[in-house]
C-alpha cells in the first residue's frame, strides 16, 4: 500500500498509532474506445482540462524536451504527455499505469474525479485514433 506525506491519516487504535494511506478510488473501466463526446480530444479541451492534469502528474518526467535518462528520471523516451498527440499516443498503456497506481511513481495520485477525466480522454483518443496508439514499441 502506498503512503505519502500529506495523505497519511493518524488513527488511534487500541492505544497504538496506526497509519492509513488515502489513495483515490480508481474508476472501473478500461480503454475500449467508448467515447460519448469526441470534443474531449480537441486542442481547446486538451489545453483547458487534460493538459493541466498531465502537467501536474506526468510531465515532470515525460516531457519531449527532456532527452537524457537522468532528466527523464528513467521515463521511456517517446512516452510523453506534453502535447495532445503525445498524450494520446498510448492510451491503453497510460490507463494501465494509472489504474494500477504505478504512475506517477512518487508524490500524490490524481483524484478519482481526475482519473475519470483522464479515462474519458484516453477512451476518446482510442476511438478517434488521436496519437496513433501503438503500445507494441514499448
Amino acid at each position: 500500500m502506498r503512503t505519502f506525506p500529506g495523505c497519511i491519516l493518524p488513527l488511534l487504535a487500541a492505544g497504538a498509532l496506526s497509519l492509513s494511506a488515502c489513495d483515490p478510488e480508481v474508476p472501473t473501466g478500461s480503454v475500449d474506445g467508448a467515447c460519448d463526446d469526441v470534443t474531449v480530444v480537441d486542442e481547446a479541451n486538451y489545453d483547458a482540462e487534460i493538459g493541466p492534469l498531465f502537467e501536474t502528474y506526468c510531465v515532470f518526467c515525460h516531457d519531449s524536451e527532456k532527452l537524457s535518462s537522468e532528466d527523464r528520471r528513467g521515463a521511456v523516451p517517446g512516452v510523453d504527455y506534453d502535447t495532445l498527440d503525445a498524450s494520446a499516443q498510448f492510451p491503453s498503456l497510460t490507463w494501465s499505469r494509472l489504474a494500477d497506481q504505478t504512475m506517477p511513481p512518487m508524490g500524490r495520485m490524481p483524484s478519482t474525479e481526475e482519473l475519470e477525466t483522464l479515462l474519458e480522454f484516453l477512451n476518446c483518443a482510442e476511438a478517434t485514433d488521436v496519437g496513433d496508439d501503438d503500445d507494441s514499441a514499448l
